[in-house]
């Protein structure tokens, strides 16, 4: 069990070491929270195509189905779903921290937080199949990460105490980050270039 919290801690310090502090933004800004889920257990769906079908929240938004090609970089201002009433905020590093480089996969991501709770971590990135491959590769080693196929993409999460958290969306050409697998439907990315 300290090795699936190491690797969470990994993934979360990570996150914070490649936050975005160029845009100058020094405070992060009080967000809502997705309802928190408790999902039991249940066999895997057949995976679907990276064909996403849309979320009820936003179904008129052509974001849920644009390839990562024909979008405008993300940022934080531009990946959540406005009827989602989460808001983040670029995640500022504390003066004199060290910044590693980006995990491939979110690369080209924006680094957002909402509020001030560390581990609401939020993000949307073009990424390949190899970024992905390595990124499950990597957090599935210990067994306490696990991947599921969904109507959105395949989710690269863990569970504690029967409760999603931290989660990674693979659609197809993006990979969305989120505090919980319920929360990755308030990311849509960025609207189309």
């Amino acid at each position: 069990m300290s090795t699936s919290f190491s690797r969470v801690a990994q993934a979360a310090a990570a996150l914070a070491l490649t936050a975005i502090t160029a845009l100058g933004v020094t405070a992060c800004v009080p967000a809502s929270s997705p309802t928190q889920e408790t999902e039991v257990s249940a066999a895997p769906s057949p995976a679907t195509s990276p064909s996403l079908s849309p979320s009820t929240s936003a179904s008129a938004d052509d974001r849920l189905t644009a390839p990562a090609s024909a979008r405008v970089s993300a940022t934080c201002e531009n990946i959540m779903d406005p009827s989602s009433n989460v808001t983040v905020a670029p995640l500022v590093l504390p003066e004199g921290a060290v910044q590693l480089p980006p995990m491939p996969v979110l690369a080209q991501g924006a680094n957002c937080i909402a509020g001030q709770d560390s581990d609401n971590f939020y993000d949307w990135s073009p990424a390949s199949r190899a970024d992905w491959d390595a990124l499950v590769a990597e957090f599935t080693a210990d067994g306490a990460w696990f991947t599921e196929d969904g109507p959105h993409g395949t989710y690269l999460t863990y569970k504690i105490d029967g409760r999603y958290r931290q989660t990674f969306l693979f659609t197809g050409d993006a990979v969305i980050l989120a505090p919980t697998k319920a929360a990755t439907d308030a990311v849509i990315g960025p609207p189309l270039a």
